[in-house]
């Protein structure tokens, strides 16, 4: 059930193992393990096995399809055509698409079943996966602790073993958190690299409000496997016009010298020991493979800036799917948070006040750092920086008008969307493509580490972090 998804192919090809075997494992594996976890939250048990049966039949053919019989989870809030499908949502707990969303319908396309559906956070709209539907997905390492957010039940379900990929999306740290946090990999492609179409938000034949720093990729258990998925679910889709008919290249073989530049000061925020001892652990690890690996930043790309663009132009426009009282009052309390403790905060409730003038500020801000970051990257094969100040931490719900929670880290006090979106937030500002590579066990709990590359470059990125993977650490299962 761990081995990648081109290796079981190819044991189908070669009649090693068969389909309906490899989809009964993983059906196993949900009924034995997802109700501690909670990570499947929708199952087609007996559609999976028959799509198992008809890609046993269909195997003569020559040449296989590169997903054929693989089974997958889809995160919920990905449209499926004839499967319950709510993003967590109240309104649409019975809602059953007519439709499969692009990410969805490619994925069939290529050979994958899809064994059900995974948990989120409402509307995707939390770095921690709390369902007012489904309720919380735990932490395959400790259920006490939370898998992330908002795609914490396609990371649990992909390190189970209850699936090999899951599609993710991301506008925080959304596919990154969770990959970190549940010890997998995760690609979040370049913005505008894999369509849209059929994602929640935007609801259902409502309007689009979110325009920029959303994007897409999967999570998996190894650096092969998003290869492959990239190429899969990379390109326009004749619906979701902002994605170019850029061409997706094989995984190229890298012969130079790698070059990682790392950082790990996020306008003084602390990190977890935890992090701190498992970034430490990879620098040396790199370094003893013969790369060179260098502490350093872009030379103006100021965080502080970075959370302020990203704040303004994230509140707005999220903040255009909001009831309009909520949206007034969170604004409200924005102008009373002190910038200097609580800066991404702050500035994502002044951008609930759509000030277009303050918008337009924000969107030029993110221009220069993009071509800062850019400038920089272009002297870098990677930049290596932590995903989040904490490892997973205990499940806090989140309520309406409540406060959110502080968590502790390093003995000091961080307020929430900094303790666990602030080092996420910049690269989702730029639309950078960035990897999540496992990083090893520290004190028991997973630590992974995210690798930003230059836009529109995802193949290249990949190729590295082909390159890195072991070194970093890679994947472990999860213990039973």
């Amino acid at each position: 059930m761990f081995d990648s998804a081109r290796q079981t192919v190819a044991s189908i090809a070669s009649r090693d193992t068969s389909v309906t075997e490899i989809v009964e494992g993983c059906l196993e594996n949900i009924r034995r393990h997802n109700p501690a976890i909670n990570a499947i939250v929708t199952l087609d048990e007996a559609g999976a096995l028959a799509a198992a049966r008809q890609a046993d039949a269909s195997r003569e053919a020559a040449n296989l399809l590169p997903l054929h019989g693989i089974p997958v989870t889809i995160k919920d809030a990905f449209e499926t055509a004839e499967l319950r499908t709510t993003s967590s949502y109240r309104p649409l707990r019975n809602h059953v698409p007519t439709r499969d969303a692009a990410v969805v319908a490619r994925l069939k396309a290529a050979g994958a079943i899809v064994l059900g559906k995974t948990n989120l956070p409402e509307l995707a709209g939390n770095p921690q996966c709390w369902s007012p539907l489904f309720g919380p997905t735990n932490n395959p390492w400790d259920p006490s602790l939370t898998s992330g957010g908002s795609s914490g039940g396609s990371a649990a379900a992909v390190a189970m073993g209850f699936s090999f990929l899951d599609p993710g999306s991301d506008i925080g740290g959304s596919i990154r958190i969770p990959a970190a946090y549940c010890g997998v990999a995760g690609l979040k492609a370049t913005e505008n690299r894999i369509p849209r179409t059929g994602h929640i938000p935007h609801l259902p034949d409502g309007s689009r409000s979110v325009r920029h720093m959303l994007s897409f990729g999967l999570l998996a258990r190894g650096v092969e496997d998003l290869q492959l998925g990239l190429q899969i679910l990379a390109g326009p889709d004749g619906v979701d016009s902002e994605v170019p008919p850029l061409p997706v290249h094989s995984p190229a073989t890298i012969r130079h010298r790698l070059r990682i530049a790392w950082w790990d000061d996020f306008a003084g925020l602390p990190l977890c020991p935890r992090t701190r001892k498992a970034l430490a652990r990879t620098v040396q690890n790199l370094e003893r493979q013969g790369i060179e690996v260098q502490r350093c930043r872009p030379p103006n790309f100021d965080f502080e800036r970075a959370w302020y663009a990203y704040g303004i132009i994230g509140g707005a426009e999220i903040g255009l799917g909001m009831p309009p009282l909520q949206r007034h009052m969170l604004s409200l309390a924005g102008k009373l948070i002190p910038a200097a403790s609580q800066p991404l905060t702050r500035a994502f409730l002044r951008g609930l006040s759509f000030d277009l003038r303050r918008y337009n500020e924000a969107l030029n801000l993110r221009e220069q750092l993009i071509a800062e970051l850019e400038r920089f990257l272009g002297e870098w094969d990677a930049w290596l920086c932590p995903v989040a100040p904490v490892v997973a931490y205990p499940h806090c719900r989140l309520d309406g008008f409540r406060k959110p929670p502080s968590l502790i880290v390093d003995d000091r006090t961080v307020p929430y969307l900094e303790a666990t979106v602030s080092m996420a937030t910049p690269f989702s500002l730029t639309g950078s493509p960035v990897v999540v590579l496992p990083a090893g066990i520290e004190d028991g709990l997973p630590v992974g580490f995210q690798f930003i590359g230059k836009r529109w470059q995802d193949e290249s990125l990949l190729s590295v972090c082909a390159m890195l993977e072991r070194a970093c650490g890679g994947y472990v299962p999860p213990p039973r």
